[in-house]
């Protein structure tokens, strides 16, 4: 069931959680690419992400000037909630290595304690190396 949907299916309140948070997610951007960009890179306080798609005119490659290019940075957001128990730093380990060759990695955690977040995650983040040469961020 990787699929989300208005009417979720699922029966653990941790991943109905995660399936609003995606809807969420998925509506704003349908709504408005621009606002969804806002929204996420509000997320991330001072750091920034490019969501979105750019569009640009004789932009020189390595060695030629093609006409015009559209491209898009690469970036992932992986998601875990907990609403009862805490997190696992062998779990999140797992989960960071759903990440392969993006620009920008981003691990969200859904949580509504924070004492665990505020001290354990970001240093594990800032301890975590991908290897990808990409950008992580917690």
């Amino acid at each position: 069931m990787d699929t989300i949907h208005f009417f979720q299916r699922f029966s653990q309140a941790e991943n109905v959680a995660t399936n609003n948070t995606l809807l969420l997610f998925s509506r704003l951007y349908q709504h408005s690419p621009f606002k969804f960009k806002a929204f996420i890179n509000e997320l991330l306080d001072d750091n920034e992400i490019q969501a979105g798609i750019v569009f640009k005119q004789q932009r020189k490659s390595k060695n030629t000037i093609p006409d015009g290019c559209i491209s898009q940075d690469s970036f992932k957001i992986v998601i875990e909630t907990k609403l009862h128990s805490s997190f696992s730093i062998n779990q999140l380990t797992g989960h960071c290595e759903a990440f392969t060759d993006e620009k920008t990695m981003i691990l969200l955690s859904l949580c509504p304690k924070d004492c665990f977040l505020q001290t354990q995650i970001p240093h594990f983040c800032k301890t975590f190396s991908p290897g990808t040469g990409g950008e992580f961020l917690c």
